[in-house]
């Protein structure tokens, strides 16, 4: 299995692929910003059908393989679908802001938990294994397709990532990244598509199936202050443990005294990382 060199950018409705190498090395960060600069300057417009083409990934599994088979098995389509698939990963530059607020604390972060989950569910590629999201004000969050990986997977990954951009690589002055624009690397390239009407069709009915399930999640987050970890390991206890025991408790209570989901009415995990399981 070969590396991908590539990834794929999302902005306004328009594909984008953005090559991570030069000259036989990876861009350094400077230039990976002159990249994206390049693609929040371009002017162009959607491609018919294109702006909501990924809501073949939300909707329905059976109208987005017969969309496959009937019109992205060839030309065109074909070789950007395939960009798209074999990029390292989808990046989606998203026109809204998003983030913790102090004067709307609790509205803001169920806002900014919803965006990550699903957007507007045609500007996140869901088959992706997981698709960086970049807000207007410069927050970030990942969007993680489960099948491949647990959680703890992209956690490492997001902690790594965070340790190197704040102690390693850093920022200039004027809040551009370390280092120098580089002009003689390609400008990122437009992924063409030529979507039919009959296609056009089903991206809306997906669309549309995708809706109503994002319209239907309650997503309430807020910021707990009260302790943390420290205090729940100081009594010798997994903080997952505790989480897990709070979620059924909670549950517990809010169903009076039903029996609780997966729990056998004895102690079974409500859920726990496969890696971890092995582990014990």
């Amino acid at each position: 299995m070969r590396d991908s060199k590539h990834i794929v950018v999302y902005h306004r409705g328009r594909y984008f692929k953005v090559w991570l190498y030069h000259d036989g090395r990876l861009l350094k960060p400077r230039e990976m910003e002159q990249q994206m600069q390049r693609i929040l300057d371009n002017t162009s417009e959607p491609q018919p059908g294109e702006a909501k083409l990924a809501a073949l990934t939300a909707g329905d599994r059976f109208p987005w393989a017969r969309c496959r088979q009937a019109y992205f098995g060839r030309g065109k389509n074909k070789q950007s679908l395939d960009a798209v698939e074999k990029a390292a990963f989808f990046v989606t530059l998203d026109e809204t802001e998003q983030g913790y607020r102090t004067e709307d604390p609790d509205t803001s972060m169920d806002s900014y938990a919803k965006s990550l989950l699903h957007g507007q569910c045609y500007d996140r590629w869901f088959d992706k294994s997981f698709t960086f999201v970049v807000f207007k004000n410069g927050k970030i969050g990942i969007n993680a397709e489960h099948s491949w990986a647990d959680a703890p997977i992209m956690a490492h990954l997001w902690e790594y990532v965070m340790a190197t951009d704040s102690r390693q690589l850093g920022y200039a002055e004027d809040g551009h990244c370390k280092g120098d624009t580089n002009p003689n690397i390609p400008y990122p390239t437009r992924l063409q598509w030529d979507i039919p009407g009959e296609c056009q069709e089903v991206i809306e009915t997906s669309l549309n199936t995708a809706n109503l399930l994002a319209n239907d999640v309650d997503f309430h987050s807020f910021p707990f202050v009260a302790f943390g970890k420290g205090i729940i390991k100081k009594c010798r206890t997994s903080p997952d443990a505790f989480v897990q025991l709070a979620l059924q408790l909670a549950h517990y209570k809010d169903k009076w005294h039903r029996v609780l989901i997966a729990s056998y009415c004895f102690k079974v995990k409500v859920w726990e990382a496969v890696p971890l399981k092995q582990e014990r």
